[in-house]
């Protein structure tokens, strides 16, 4: 099945132009799936849909199973489209939904069991720049406590709306680990297995984007706010045609059992990784390309280059989980996930990785990431 190209409206008061894109798909009736603050700026913006079913019930973390009510809603309400607004939660969810409204039941959706077109239109805008969901056709869910990946072609979204706007009340933790989401996004779609001369395009402009407008973005620059909402997007559209490799694959638990952001959760892995990697030699050309791509000109300083950024953003590093925590953390990780990594890593290599990855740093090693990333900045 081949692709669809996803319409796309992008800067500051796009918002105000969803008329016209829910036109251009032929929606008359969307279901609006998002959060109460997000979904009353939608509405502010288009009072036309001020009579479109609205669904926030939804969690963080989104199970299959949240989707279920909205479907109802959906077929009740005789809906024709979907509207997601707000983070990878709100753009998952509308997916399951749509997932749902094919499959036979929800067994076969959680198998990704579809009939070969699902033709539903979908908008997607995101509230933050990170995820980069509005690109992909993957919908992560969980079922008891269990990650379940939907992926259909047609779960992409037809359509996305990029208005740095939306932006600019996110708490700061929220945006700093978003941001960090993207940037892991770039850097393991860059080096996965399934990585081409096309989708190094869009990772390399996420792996930038995000490194020359961080800071700035941070304190408030509107410019750098339009610029990391199109990095976030580039992320997206790079993991859409590699997927992601063992930083995400490890993060999910991490976020699930010790409560961390998911663009954090992952940049405490993937430094670790990228040391791993580092004296291997089938790693050397890619790593010295991609440190060369990123301004660095020595693979040995990419994890002390993040490093330095989480130490700059005082995001959080956990103390050392007890033993088994450790075990159930490197249990907990698919293996067959891991085949876009691209070096193979044994249960014992996980497990290794994750106690890298909370060992405490000494007050020079932490002093001289930060040096990397302040001079990077100069």
């Amino acid at each position: 099945m081949s692709e669809r190209y996803q319409k796309v409206i992008q800067g500051r008061d796009s918002l105000g132009k969803i008329l016209q894109m829910t036109e251009k798909l032929n929606m008359k009736r969307p279901m609006i799936v998002g959060s109460e603050r997000l979904v009353a700026q939608l509405l502010r913006k288009a009072p036309a849909l001020l009579q479109a079913p609205v669904f926030t019930g939804y969690h963080a973390n989104p199970d299959l199973q949240d989707a279920e009510p909205c479907v109802k809603m959906f077929r009740e309400q005789q809906c024709d489209g979907l509207i997601s607004i707000g983070g990878g939660s709100a753009m998952d969810t509308a997916k399951a939904v749509k997932a749902l409204m094919f499959a036979e039941d929800v067994n076969a959706a959680a198998e990704n069991q579809y009939p070969e077109a699902m033709d539903l239109p979908h908008i997607a805008i995101p509230g933050t720049a990170g995820t980069g969901a509005e690109a992909t056709q993957i919908a992560v869910t969980y079922r008891e406590s269990r990650k379940v990946s939907l992926s259909h072609p047609d779960l992409r979204p037809d359509g996305v709306i990029l208005d740095a706007n939306l932006l600019d009340s996110l708490p700061l933790y929220h945006k700093k680990a978003s941001a960090l989401d993207a940037l892991c996004q770039g850097i393991e779609s860059y080096w996965s297995r399934s990585a081409t001369d096309d989708s190094r395009v869009n990772a390399y402009l996420a792996i930038l984007g995000v490194l020359d407008n961080l800071s700035a973005y941070l304190a408030g620059d509107r410019h750098a706010a339009e610029e990391m909402m199109d990095a976030s997007y580039q992320s997206g559209k790079a993991i859409q045609l590699t997927r992601t490799t063992a930083a995400h694959a490890m993060s999910y638990q991490i976020t699930k059992t010790m409560g961390y952001a998911h663009g954090h959760a992952c940049m405490l892995t993937l430094p670790v990784l990228w040391e791993m990697m580092n004296g291997k030699d089938e790693m050397k050309e890619t790593l010295w390309d991609l440190s060369s791509k990123m301004r660095l000109g020595d693979p040995q300083m990419g994890p002390k280059l993040l490093r330095g950024i989480m130490l700059e953003l005082e995001m959080e590093i956990p103390n050392m989980p007890e033993g088994d925590t450790l075990d159930f953390l490197a249990s907990s990780v698919n293996t067959e996930r891991l085949r876009n990594h691209p070096v193979e890593m044994t249960k014992e290599d996980i497990r290794e990785a994750y106690r890298r990855a909370f060992l405490p740093a000494c007050t020079a090693e932490k002093q001289a990431c930060l040096d990397v990333w302040r001079y990077y900045q100069k």
